[in-house]
């Protein structure tokens, strides 16, 4: 069957005006705990204290995906066969692969818990639990084979489908996909520089957050200048002439980070959640119930939502005595969090004096220069305000807008490239690969400083950003220029 023989409803959406989904194998799916779950919880974990406006849902980002993916796919897949023909599709229907991109982008989030991301920091990474559950992909790969994937085999066979179950879990999987057409769908859904995943959030979140500037971004000129490599089918270039929506798409992803969800606040508003987090695993065993999914047992997590922990938190807040409660109320009635940012935040850039490339991704992403810059800056900086180290707090965030799985496979001296192409004459040519750094690619550390509110006084202010921008030029100077080798970290891949 092709998907033009579906019964096909429509959704308003605010981005798109409009999300179809058809009836036969969609909607099934739609109907399910391991969907409708993602009602409530929500996009942007603490935004909304910063952003009243970004109470938005994973489930609405799902369909976004869902919608974009499909576009994508088969943008891209009629290109693949228009210029390698027919066989390029290694015997997959295109029907069956776009209708995989698009349940594969309605799925990609499933295994997120409540609070995003902060759930994956203050219960997944902390220890006790297994590698096969050790981040929300993982997650989603498990809850997919155990709560979808018989009802989707059942769809799929039933209307013409036959291997869209087993299609959709290489899109999803863990390891990349053996079939070069599969590694091209993929690439749609994630683990590329502008995937439908991306792209639906930039434009979503900047909507909901009321922050159209940062994340306005021409999505469709990207996608439809985009080519299968004709020396490597399962790789995605760009037309030159969507080099320019390229690089503004690339400001906007950076912006998004700078300015919405690492907004210094919502950071101190994340810091009290992974402690409120953290007293309620201990209470709950919420690594248990995570732990529990790879046995099968996927019931526990897919009743841990966000709704589930506002409830709890709000009826803790209104007790006295209890730790919970004192940091509910902080968070969610006073809304002032007991960390106040001091000085200015300073920019790391290859462009910083005694700084490259090489550098600022491993003060980015090798967890023991980040965790020594933390550490010791601290201890400089309680030395220079007179004030307990307790007292003190260093974060260090990456606005690089680059994805995970890029960063994860530099090795030695970083090369980070585009590739890109001039279609003419019926044919996709390719063209030198763009060194995205040279061209401006914003590869950004931002280092900031917060006390507890109540050490705060305004003439820290100044000492703070002195203090920083001197201990950095240190950092610099005694960092040298080791070769980075960063697929160690990639067990902890998110996606971008």
């Amino acid at each position: 069957m092709s998907l033009s023989n579906l019964a096909w409803k429509e959704i308003s959406d605010p981005i798109y005006g409009h999300v179809y989904y058809n009836k036969e194998v969609e909607e099934r799916l739609l109907s399910t705990l391991v969907l409708q779950r993602l009602r409530y919880i929500m996009q942007l974990q603490t935004a909304h204290l910063v952003y009243p406006g970004a109470v938005h849902t994973r489930f609405q980002h799902s369909l976004g995906v869902m919608h974009l993916a499909g576009a994508m796919a088969e943008d891209i897949l009629r290109k693949l066969v228009r210029f390698t023909g027919a066989e390029s599709l290694e015997g997959f229907s295109l029907d069956e692969l776009v209708e995989a991109a698009r349940i594969a982008g309605l799925i990609h989030d499933i295994g997120h818990g409540p609070f995003g991301h902060t759930f994956e920091e203050a219960v997944l990474w902390r220890g006790g639990v297994g590698s096969e559950v050790a981040n929300h992909e993982r997650i989603g790969l498990l809850l997919y084979k155990h709560g979808l994937k018989d009802l989707l085999s059942e769809l799929g066979s039933k209307h013409g489908f036959s291997s869209l179950a087993d299609v959709v879990e290489e899109l999803v999987g863990v390891e990349e996909p053996r079939a070069s057409v599969l590694r091209l769908v993929r690439k749609i859904i994630k683990d590329s520089y502008y995937p439908a995943d991306v792209l639906d959030f930039l434009r979503r979140d900047s909507y909901y957050a009321g922050t159209s500037e940062y994340g306005s971004i021409n999505y469709e000129k990207l996608y439809r200048n985009s080519y299968p490599n004709p020396e490597d089918p399962g790789e995605i270039v760009l037309d030159r002439s969507g080099l320019g929506e390229f690089k503004a798409y690339m400001l906007a992803k950076a912006s998004m980070y700078h300015h919405v969800y690492y907004h210094s606040v919502a950071r101190a508003f994340d810091r009290i959640l992974y402690e409120i987090l953290v007293l309620v695993d201990e209470e709950y065993d919420l690594r248990g119930v995570v732990n529990s999914i790879a046995k099968g047992d996927i019931e526990g997590f897919l009743l841990l939502t966000d709704a589930w922990f506002y409830d709890l938190m709000l009826r803790e807040s209104v007790k006295t005595g209890s730790r919970i409660g004192g940091l509910s109320r902080m968070l969610l009635i006073e809304r002032k969090p007991s960390w106040k940012r001091v000085g200015r935040e300073v920019a790391v850039t290859p462009f910083r004096k005694g700084w490259s490339i090489v550098k600022v991704l491993r003060l980015a992403y090798d967890s023991g220069v980040r965790e020594k810059v933390r550490v010791e800056l601290a201890e400089r900086l309680s030395e220079v305000f007179k004030i307990p180290r307790e007292d003190v707090w260093v974060d260090v965030v990456d606005i690089t807008p680059l994805p995970r799985s890029i960063i994860y496979s530099i090795r030695g001296e970083p090369k980070i490239t585009l590739g890109v192409c001039k279609t003419t004459g019926g044919r996709v040519v390719l063209d030198t690969p763009v060194d995205l750094v040279a061209e401006g690619l914003p590869l950004t550390v931002l280092v900031r400083v917060y006390v507890k509110r109540e050490e705060y006084n305004v003439d820290l202010e100044s000492k703070s950003t002195a203090v920083v921008e001197e201990f950095l030029e240190g950092v610099a100077r005694e960092m040298g220029e080791t070769p980075v080798d960063l697929s160690i970290y990639s067990h902890m891949k998110i996606t971008s």
